[in-house]
């Protein structure tokens, strides 16, 4: 990049093109600097505080990123115990495969969930017990999930207020990094960050992960949310102290709880702890490396791209509505109810 020349008393002030003009080379050369990462294109156009962001996170994906063949020499090289649940799992994990015309490019992730005794959802066994798990496939899994971390999140939601109906409450905002939410944009300057003034809000803190089962039945999203949160918390802490997360399994289970002011009020909230008698195979270490690498490009940094795109939106509506040169701060994102939903 060229040096700027150092202005003198007799140097003539620089036209607002000029400025522009300067504004636009800048943001050229930025994006420039990454290449011609196809990855970042896909996900960084216009998506400048994206860039800034994680754009380093996302070349790295794009290197590590396998080729289908060898990921299947990664499948092939496993004992027969457990290549033949892992490809079971990559078959399922893959809609868009020969002769097949899904109306989704994504595959549809498993997701691990507590059975706390009320609620309709659809996808619970008939025969599930609150405070024990199962999974959004419809399968029991029992008091005790164990599985290993293949990639974990910080997040945070804010939640809507339940409708009148019983109807499931929706999230009004989310984010997967706590830096930038979908509706409300910047978290740091948001007025419904988690406990702020040291007053609980409506914004959660989540902790989320991609857990390999350890009988290698499935991939599953676990989430950590609500009074949960503290086991994720815990779970992140533990994956840190190693040199990847998915050299331990983790068995996590439920703890009854009950209402201070009224004891018939009783819910469950998760827990998690090493289990110390058997470390991850070596030989399922690189499937998980791929595993890992696929779940930030597909999942994570996709959907904080998303996250980011849609922010913008919401702060460029703001703007439309308020006055010229606001800056991400100055918008109050809390006032405008004909903000865009979240799409995420």
């Amino acid at each position: 990049m060229p040096k700027r020349k150092t202005e003198t008393p007799n140097q003539e002030e620089p036209t607002q093109e000029a400025a522009d003009a300067s504004e636009e080379t800048s943001e050229e050369t930025a994006i420039e600097k990454f290449g011609d990462s196809k990855l970042l294109a896909l996900l960084g156009e216009g998506n400048e505080e994206f860039v800034k962001e994680h754009g380093a996170q996302v070349l790295r994906i794009e290197k590590e990123m396998p080729d289908p063949d060898k990921l299947d020499d990664i499948i092939f090289s496993l004992p027969d115990e457990m290549a033949d649940p892992i490809s079971n799992i990559m078959q399922r994990m893959n809609p868009q495969r020969k002769g097949i015309v899904s109306s989704s490019s994504q595959p549809e992730f498993t997701e691990l969930r507590l059975f706390q005794g009320p609620g309709a959802d659809p996808n619970r066994p008939d025969n599930a017990i609150p405070g024990q798990f199962y999974l959004s496939s419809k399968e029991n899994v029992g008091p005790v999930f164990e599985g290993t971390v293949l990639a974990i999140w910080e997040g945070r939601t804010m939640w809507g207020d339940r409708s009148d109906d019983g109807a499931p409450r929706m999230p009004i905002c989310t984010s997967m990094d706590r830096k930038r939410g979908s509706h409300y944009g910047n978290c740091e300057s948001c007025p419904n960050r988690p406990w702020k003034d040291n007053k609980p809000q409506k914004c959660a803190n989540d902790v989320v992960a991609f857990m390999l089962m350890k009988d290698l039945k499935d991939i599953v999203l676990v989430r950590f949310q609500r009074t949960s949160e503290p086991a994720g918390r815990q779970l992140m802490k533990l994956v840190k102290r190693g040199r990847m997360p998915w050299l331990r399994w983790y068995s996590i289970d439920t703890e009854s709880r009950t209402s201070q002011n009224d004891k018939s009020i009783r819910w469950f909230v998760m827990q998690v702890k090493p289990i110390e008698e058997e470390k991850v195979p070596k030989e399922l270490h690189p499937f998980c490396d791929a595993m890992c690498t696929a779940a930030e490009r597909d999942y994570i940094y996709s959907g904080i791209a998303r996250i980011y795109k849609q922010a913008q939106r919401v702060m460029e509506d703001a703007m439309d509505d308020g006055q010229p040169g606001m800056s991400d701060e100055d918008v109050d994102y809390g006032s405008m109810e004909d903000a865009p939903d979240d799409d995420v």
